[in-house]
């Protein structure tokens, strides 16, 4: 049976719908949302009247930050997860931090030099040039961090090519020698049938490494989908025994999983946490059940727990999905697990909606519509998940208003869809999404996502994201946000990852990319809507404090009038190709006339040419770089305008 995921109403983009009653969160007029098109389809859901816009509290509009960024890396490869977080930022017991992320240090197609990037605070400062892989030679992939028992930092990513988790690790933390292990747990078998588990995720503890993982299929490549217990592609788990430096268990299902809970695996639509002896599994996926395994030995033994009471699991819910007729609440796959001090686990989801579609005797299908801003929370004991995350009506006018580009992807053919000019949706993934969450000493839990702003736009018309975060005070029973911690407005603040533990600080990490979306999934060759940018790896500490007395507030730096006025000005492509010798391209945009210059630079800031490029009119124009004088090395373009410029790297062969 042939089963298709599709966007609904994708040929004609609709509204976001109004949520569902639920009083846990404090969030201003969040019950009313909806886009800016004129031929958006609404679907409406009746509001209690306890509940209508009007009676929720003011938006704080305090901009004042009492902390600052930190750029930790650059890198052109701008795809951090497909769905979930991961593990991606670990604070010590002595107040260092060490951070990871993929890293590619170039542009060069397939990025044969991806791998995973690594900086560390020592408490005073960051780490400087840290844009290349740690691994060497070997192209990796989706690394996790963890401190192991004997003082060591563990970063385990994946094997990309052939499958299999690469371990690298250091003698110490902050150390940056590290010493790689060839691919393991790469689940070879005796009928050597290829197989390519990917898309770890790992923690430690206890002298154990537990990962779970999905596998990769590609017809073209001749790598056939793994199918066990009815699941095709299934999440599997893995405890590999650092003392002895052997695994315990590879790729088993946990026991429960089968095909009466999924039809398929999902890259990325699941998460791990453990706190002593305790490890937590969470697994989702768009239109299935979030499901949660509890083991309290180390991994040995599991409960298993149906959190979200999806009524549809399995193959038969493409069907029973059609014979139902309803729309139908699930998750997006973007989902976070963590374990607090009490040993009780809270689940973190962004929440989706699916509806059934037609089927006939060779196909089923089911619809899903990416619209969706709530993000949910469960922790044990609770009947069903409340909503502890959202968007927030920035103008006050009782509606959240922003573009279908911003929730829309590129067509199947790579194409942005007709009357729209880009397309920025990451994955199947919703609105809100992707939370990562982490809790103090004090049993404050705080959960941090991705949300687009009402009112900063790109000049392609989607929405720029910023990094929203939502607190707890009570263990989870109510919830108070968002609170806007990147308030940028300019730029697209995505991938969020906190460290488990907060001391006097949230500890943040997250990719900043000049384009809404990104190039890996976002691109359209033909509309050139999201350039291979080089963008930043960004790391912030936010006062607990700061959080907890509700001083971020909702407001970006500048005003939704300054934002248009500076999207206006002009956008730099990196140059291609790169790197070059002779000559080389660079489109820019302009929406409105100016005179531009182009200055060429040395990695000392030695001027080594600048020209005057004379005054260009509104739209796309190409620039040539001419290299012919210029020795083998690393140098940097600057493109000036008469108000603003933009300065890139390029690489001379």
């Amino acid at each position: 049976m042939k089963k298709t995921l599709l966007t609904a109403l994708l040929s004609t983009p609709f509204l976001l719908f109004a949520q569902q009653p639920v009083k846990e969160l404090n969030v201003p007029n969040q019950y009313e949302v909806k886009t800016s098109a004129d031929n958006i389809k609404a679907i409406d859901i009746a509001i209690p009247a306890e509940h209508a816009p009007g009676k929720s509290t003011t938006i704080k509009y305090k901009k004042d930050k009492n902390f600052s960024a930190v750029k930790l890396a650059d890198t052109y490869y701008d795809l951090q997860t497909n769905a979930s977080p991961g593990r991606r930022i670990v604070l010590h017991a002595d107040g260092t931090v060490s951070a990871v992320w993929t890293a590619s240090p170039d542009d060069a197609s397939g990025y044969p030099n991806r791998g995973s990037g690594y900086n560390h605070f020592d408490g005073g400062s960051w780490l400087t040039g840290r844009e290349e892989r740690i691994e060497g030679s070997t192209r990796t992939g989706w690394p996790s961090i963890m401190l192991l028992d004997d003082g060591r930092e563990m970063i385990m990513s994946h094997e990309s090519n052939t499958g299999g988790f690469t371990m690298t690790s250091n003698n110490a933390v902050g150390s940056t020698t590290f010493t790689s292990t060839a691919a393991r747990l790469d689940d070879e078998t005796e009928l050597n049938v290829d197989r390519v588990p990917i898309w770890n995720r790992s923690v430690a503890t206890n002298g154990k490494i537990h990962t779970i993982s999905n596998y990769w299929a590609s017809e073209a490549a001749g790598i056939a989908v793994v199918t066990r217990n009815g699941v095709n592609s299934p999440t599997t788990y893995s405890r590999w025994d650092v003392a002895s430096d052997q695994s315990d268990v590879e790729h088993i299902l946990l026991p429960g999983y089968d095909s009466t809970l999924y039809e398929a695996g999902g890259g990325d639509s699941y998460a791990i946490d453990a706190r002593g002896n305790t490890v937590a599994i969470l697994i989702g996926g768009l239109g299935d059940p979030v499901s949660l395994w509890k083991s309290t030995d180390n991994g040995v033994s599991w409960t298993y727990t149906d959190v979200d009471n999806f009524p549809f699991k399995g193959p038969r819910r493409d069907e029973e999905l059609t014979l139902s007729g309803d729309t139908i609440y699930t998750n997006d796959g973007s989902l976070d697990v963590m374990i607090d001090a009490s040993g009780n686990v809270h689940a973190f989801y962004g929440r989706g909606r699916v509806v059934g579609g037609l089927s006939d005797a060779g196909d089923t299908s089911f619809f899903f519509f990416p619209a969706q801003t709530s993000l949910m929370h469960w922790t044990e004991g609770d009947a069903e998940p409340k909503i502890c995350g959202s968007p927030f009506d920035r103008n006050g006018d009782g509606t959240y208003d922003v573009t279908t580009e911003t929730f829309q992807s590129l067509d199947a053919n790579g194409n942005v869809p007709t009357g729209l000019l880009s397309a920025s949706r990451t994955g199947a993934t919703s609105l809100v999404t992707m939370p990562s969450a982490s809790t103090d000493a004090d049993g404050n839990l705080f959960v941090v996502y991705s949300v687009p702003v009402e009112g900063a736009v790109h000049f392609l018309n989607s929405n720029y994201r910023d990094i929203m975060v939502s607190y707890s005070t009570d263990g989870g029973a109510t919830w108070n946000g968002p609170q806007n911690i990147t308030q940028d407005g300019r730029v697209e603040s995505n991938f969020p990852c906190v460290a488990k533990d907060a001391n006097d600080f949230l500890h943040l990490v997250w990719q900043e990319d000049a384009t809404p979306g990104t190039f890996l999934q976002n691109h359209s060759a033909s509309a050139g809507s999201h350039p291979n940018d080089i963008c930043a790896m960004m790391y912030a500490a936010i006062p607990v404090s700061d959080i907890l007395n509700d001083v971020l507030g909702n407001d970006v730096i500048t005003s939704v009038d300054q934002l248009k006025k500076d999207a206006e000005v002009f956008v730099v492509s990196q140059n291609q190709p790169n790197p070059f010798s002779g000559s080389s391209e660079v489109i820019i945009y302009l929406r409105d006339a100016s005179p531009l210059t182009l200055t060429v630079t040395d990695m000392l800031g030695n001027v080594l040419n600048t020209g005057d490029l004379g005054t260009m009119n509104a739209g796309n124009h190409s620039i040539n770089i001419d290299a012919t004088n210029l020795s083998s090395g690393m140098y940097f373009y600057t493109i000036s305008s008469e108000y603003n410029s933009v300065t890139k790297r390029m690489q001379v062969k």
